[in-house]
């Protein structure tokens, strides 16, 4: 059963909650009463209390768990929750299981490194999902980034369009992603007020506390379950003076911190930078003083999900005149949402799309909104850089900001991109000339206080790799968290058990694929030929061999035909060409004495051709061995080729790629 309570309450789900103070047991006879402001005088043989046993009381820490399954109750069934994206890499899809009860928490998506060799991003791998969709009762979203996001739009049709719960923006961004209307008419959602609304699913009763991160409506998550109180923080960061967002709530996170805190699961990026992380107030204060006194054009590179970055932008440039030209369609999508959810509240000819009408305003009224502060290879600002964009051309002394900072894995891009940019003599203005970014989350003095305030049993470090979630390990080593209460999976798939007394890893896992998203195609990486094959040919080429072969006799006809692709130079081409057709004649000649058809003739050709030109040039090339029959007699002018037979080109299994 579902359902939406309002009211900021504080309430009692489990008598489980409160067993760190269990209500104290009646009053005997023999127990003395007092009146009210009467003195308590210590009975003589009482010990006191000395200085050394207070302090021992004040640094003592949690207790070690030597054996968590001498801690689990016999036939005690568990609080499942398992991670399909977000133990090893930024993104994060979870659920939380409980006898016929599934809750979804996010569901994002990760883009996909270079290792992928050209698709698109990773979804989650929900076939666990799928099977027990009967039980599935909603599922709750924290806030309205992609990797957050971003897998709804091909999950929510497999799952029969299950309930969304989140806010107003998050529901207008999700809606954005799909590519057909119509299916995105099909959402059905409940939107959540985090000062007011508690959500019953199944058996998972969920409050919401309002966060900040760089986008409005960013919210952690309180949730009731049968075997105790578990807190997601979501994406975090703690601002006392946010520019366009209200601060953390963190009254109530304090108020959640004493109904005990099972078990944390918290954002583990930032868990290395020192301090807090730098207030929105003080960044905006930068972008609006650069807006201000600057007399030319300004182009201002930022991230397109950087939503709170995107207003404050906006907001300065109307104040002092500019007109806004948005380039890039994530930003361009972005922005339309936040006008129509009333966070953009500004003329309607001050923001346009980017076109010719820049060239026809003077330099101090324009501001160019751009995507590309990663130095992606077709964003705008990258083809503004490489003098490449169909509008823009940059002019000397042109101020381009860069509200970012480099993502792990795309410094070379961003490097690039500024040497094109500087040797056109514009005034470049980034993070290390002044503060015009924050970061989205928080840096260890954050992850500090959230502890202080949650003081949870056993704690989960989430939605990063494995190095960012040992840093946030370390943090709470140092705070005091017993090292056998800090839970660390290793990958995705890995159960979290929470019994009455224990939260473990389990020793049983969910098998997942790794769901890659390429162009409109969707496929898994394990035994997916498609990314294996990119791999080889980006590595080593490609060749191709066409074997001409008499219908009766088997003999070849003519010369096999040869073609490579980025397989050697020019220079080298006849004479390894050459090399390699005279091996697979005499390979193809010396297997057909040994009586074997062609396709296990050209099979063992391929595996023989690799090892051979491994030995001539020193790498293995994607290798692809055809036929066609050719019919030679004349006796028999209607004889047709059987189809399966007519040209047959290698099959996957052939190929040797599908293992």
């Amino acid at each position: 059963m579902n359902q939406v309570m309002q009211g900021n309450l504080s309430i009692d789900f489990t008598q489980k909650n409160n067993q760190k103070n269990p209500p104290q047991k009646p009053r005997t006879q023999s127990t003395p009463r007092y009146q009210s402001g009467q003195r308590q005088n210590r009975r003589s043989d009482e010990p006191k209390l000395s200085s050394e046993a207070f302090l021992r009381h004040l640094t003592q820490k949690q207790t070690e768990i030597d054996n968590p399954q001498a801690l689990i109750k016999k036939g005690e069934k568990p609080v499942r929750i398992g991670s399909l994206l977000g133990l090893e890499q930024v993104g994060q899809c979870m659920f939380m299981e409980y006898d016929q009860d599934i809750v979804l928490i996010d569901a994002g998506m990760e883009f996909a490194a270079n290792e992928e060799m050209g698709a698109d991003y990773i979804i989650p791998d929900i076939s666990y999902i799928k099977k027990n969709k009967h039980k599935l009762r909603g599922i709750v979203i924290t806030h309205g980034h992609l990797d957050h996001v971003g897998g709804l739009r091909h999950i929510l049709p497999d799952l029969w369009f299950p309930t969304l719960y989140t806010t107003p923006l998050t529901l207008g961004i999700i809606k954005k992603t799909f590519d057909d209307p119509k299916e995105a008419a099909k959402i059905k959602y409940k939107i959540i007020d985090p000062n007011v609304d508690i959500v019953k699913l199944g058996c998972f009763t969920f409050e919401f506390v309002s966060v900040n991160h760089n986008i409005p409506e960013s919210m952690a998550l309180s949730i009731y379950t049968p075997k105790g109180l578990v807190f997601n923080s979501g994406d975090f960061k703690i601002d006392h003076t946010p520019a366009i967002d209200k601060p953390a709530d963190l009254n109530k996170i304090a108020r959640i911190g004493m109904e005990w805190v099972k078990l944390y699961i918290g954002d583990s990026l930032g868990t290395k930078k020192a301090w807090r992380s730098l207030s929105e107030k003080v960044i905006a204060k930068n972008l609006d003083d650069l807006i201000r006194t600057t007399k030319w054009r300004i182009f201002m590179a930022t991230f397109a999900s950087n939503i709170g970055r995107i207003i404050q932008i906006i907001n300065s440039a109307i104040k002092y005149n500019r007109v806004i030209f948005l380039s890039g369609r994530s930003m361009v999508n972005n922005v339309e949402i936040c006008q129509e959810l009333w966070y953009i509240k500004v003329p309607q000819w001050y923001i346009r799309k980017l076109d010719d009408q820049i060239n026809t305003l003077a330099d101090e009224r324009v501001l160019v909104l751009s995507t590309g502060a990663q130095g992606e290879e077709f964003a705008s600002l990258t083809r503004i850089a490489k003098n490449e964009h169909p509008v823009v051309k940059l002019k000397k002394w042109d101020t381009i900001l860069m509200s970012a900072t480099p993502i792990p894995g795309n410094e070379a891009s961003v490097k690039h991109m500024i040497d094109d940019l500087v040797i056109q003599e514009v005034n470049l203005i980034t993070n290390d000339d002044m503060d015009i970014h924050a970061s989205w989350h928080g840096n260890i003095e954050d992850h500090k206080l959230f502890l202080s305030l949650l003081k949870p049993d056993f704690f989960l470090p989430y939605y990063m790799a494995a190095a960012e979630r040992f840093d946030h390990k370390k943090i709470w080593l140092d705070m005091g968290i017993a090292e056998s209460r800090i839970l660390m999976p290793n990958k995705n798939g890995q159960i979290i058990e929470m019994y009455d007394n224990v939260v473990l890893v389990a020793e049983s896992k969910i098998r997942l694929d790794k769901i890659l998203v390429d162009g409109k195609g969707q496929g898994h990486l394990s035994g997916e030929y498609v990314i294996k094959a990119r791999t080889i040919m980006a590595e080593s080429g490609v060749i191709s061999l066409i074997f001409k072969i008499d219908t009766k006799t088997r003999e070849l006809i003519g010369n096999i035909q040869i073609e490579s692709r980025w397989f050697v130079y020019s220079s080298e081409v006849k004479t390894i060409h050459t090399q390699i057709v005279d091996f697979a004649r005499a390979k193809y000649y010396d297997n057909s004495k040994k009586r074997m058809d062609v396709k296990e003739n050209l099979k063992m050709i391929k595996e023989d051709l690799g090892e051979y030109i491994n030995k001539i040039i020193g790498r293995v090339p994607m290798i692809m061995p055809m036929y066609v029959y050719i019919n030679r007699d004349p006796q028999n002018p209607n004889w047709e080729l059987n189809q399966d037979e007519a040209i047959v080109g290698m099959t996957l299994d052939e190929q040797g790629y599908d293992d």
